[in-house]
């Protein structure tokens, strides 16, 4: 049968492709349940196993620690490149630095962390001079040891000839001969005597313009210090180490007023009172 021009035919609807159903909304909802049911559960192990995962870091944070800890004590005590090769003095001037470098000559190599305080004043124990020390390290080899030297106060009669001893009665040197710029101490060198012991507190408090000036220095009781004066036939009569700024002024005053004619007491235990009176 022939057609019309512009004729189409009208599609069948069985012909249609035929399209899936829609789900519906209960399905919908299960499978966003399901969903959540997962991230809910994903999230609660997540939780559950950070602490887990805590502790891990902790202990690999800690071991690596532990294992740079490790490598630099090996490298401290064992390396040849941290070993003593120069011992540097500071602080030393009648002790000579050469005698200090000495006494540690047998720690010359030995890595620098083996070198302890403890060792070091063992050498350096046979140094009387050496009141105390410290002791630092400078990388790669260098040990720096500073001392504190012990002061001497006087000198008192020995064997031979003079020792120059410290306020702990430690002797220091030795001469054949008076050393002229210190006292000579008129009572026994010992460090549980009394009378040593007031006499070294008066010389270490006595001002620098006065000490020079003091010959022969005794004390009989703690409160009785006395010294003669160098160049005249005074003698002083300090008492105690108390007040030695104001008795050191009073003092040169006193000296002034004494003059050289006859020798003098001069007392200065109370410097408001200086009093001034013929030797016998």
């Amino acid at each position: 049968m022939d057609r019309p021009d512009g004729f189409q035919p009208t599609k069948s609807r069985s012909a249609e492709p035929s399209r899936p159903p829609r789900k519906t909304s209960a399905a919908l909802a299960t499978k966003n349940a399901a969903r959540e049911r997962a991230r809910s559960e994903k999230a609660e192990y997540k939780r559950f196993t950070a602490a887990t995962r805590h502790r891990r870091v902790v202990w690999g944070v800690s071991l690596g620690s532990v294992g740079l800890l490790v490598l630099a004590v090996v490298l401290l005590t064992l390396s040849p490149a941290l070993s003593l090769r120069t011992v540097v003095v500071e602080g030393a001037s009648r002790v000579s630095p050469e005698s200090v470098q000495e006494a540690l000559a047998e720690m010359y190599g030995e890595p620098l962390a083996r070198i302890s305080n403890d060792r070091v004043g063992v050498a350096l124990s046979s140094l009387t001079l050496i009141q105390a020390f410290q002791t630092r390290i400078e990388p790669p080899g260098t040990l720096i040891v500073s001392i504190d030297e012990r002061k001497p106060v006087g000198v008192v009669s020995g064997v031979t000839g003079y020792d120059v001893v410290d306020a702990a009665a430690v002797t220091l040197w030795s001469s054949e001969t008076l050393p002229g710029d210190l006292p000579l101490i008129l009572v026994a060198a010992a460090p549980d005597s009394p009378s040593f012991g007031a006499i070294s507190r008066v010389l270490l408090a006595l001002p620098d313009e006065i000490l020079p000036q003091v010959e022969g220095v005794t004390a009989s009781t703690l409160d009785d210090v006395r010294f003669t004066i160098r160049g005249s036939s005074h003698e002083v009569v300090w008492g105690s180490a108390d007040r030695a700024r104001e008795k050191g002024r009073v003092l040169r005053a006193a000296l002034d007023a004494a003059g050289e004619e006859k020798p003098r007491v001069i007392d200065v235990t109370t410097p408001d009172s200086v009093v001034i009176r013929l030797r016998p």
